[in-house]
């Protein structure tokens, strides 16, 4: 099975098409909602071919190497990425991890097709929360991620959300926040605001 229907196969799986939260963003008003539509719509447009799929991309950019991947909803001239495309690196294909980090890109690309606008912080919580998600669904113990990480941060939202305790998911949400904010990885964007321009 090539990548392209790997990833259409993902999207539309049972574990994917458990996962629904919604969240206050950053403003204190505007609601944040993943749901199970959301991954479908972006099966659908990679069974289209209107998001595209590069593979190893760390291997022509030496700045995106191992486990990673990225959606670029707009081409950029500076790093050599076109619009609508899911980028991978070197990640190992067949895992649990690759399959929520798939489900992480995909939240972004959902907005993209879905024309919505927030800050990116809320666009990045969103696709930790939902990663999370599918981990849990899927049987990934929380102790696959790294201490202190972002992942393991979003994986006590989805535990709170799971257990209707609006305090952890408050907590544990600004918690992710702050890391996000402080992940040299993000600083780039993370402060500024995500407009998706459809596909």
């Amino acid at each position: 099975m090539g990548v392209k229907d790997q990833i259409i196969g993902i999207l539309n799986s049972g574990e994917a098409a458990r996962i629904r939260f919604s969240f206050i963003g950053n403003n204190g008003t505007q609601q944040i909602s993943v749901d199970p539509g959301m991954f479908r719509s972006v099966a659908q447009a990679i069974s289209q071919n209107r998001i595209h799929i590069v593979e190893d991309h760390g291997s022509l950019d030496s700045a995106f190497l191992g486990d990673i991947a990225m959606y670029s909803s707009r081409a950029n001239t500076e790093t050599s990425v076109a619009a609508n495309t899911l980028y991978l690196g070197r990640n190992p294909r067949y895992s649990r991890l690759f399959n929520a980090l798939v489900v992480h890109e995909s939240v972004h690309a959902a907005f993209d097709i879905n024309s919505n606008s927030m800050p990116w912080i809320d666009n990045e919580c969103a696709g930790y929360i939902a990663q999370a998600y599918y981990a849990r669904n899927s049987g990934l113990p929380r102790t696959a991620y790294e201490y202190g990480s972002e992942s393991i941060l979003a994986f006590s939202v989805v535990e709170g959300i799971r257990s209707h305790s609006d305090t952890d998911v408050t907590f544990f949400l600004g918690e992710l926040r702050s890391s996000l904010r402080r992940n040299r990885m993000y600083s780039r964007y993370i402060n500024s605001h995500f407009d998706g321009d459809g596909v």
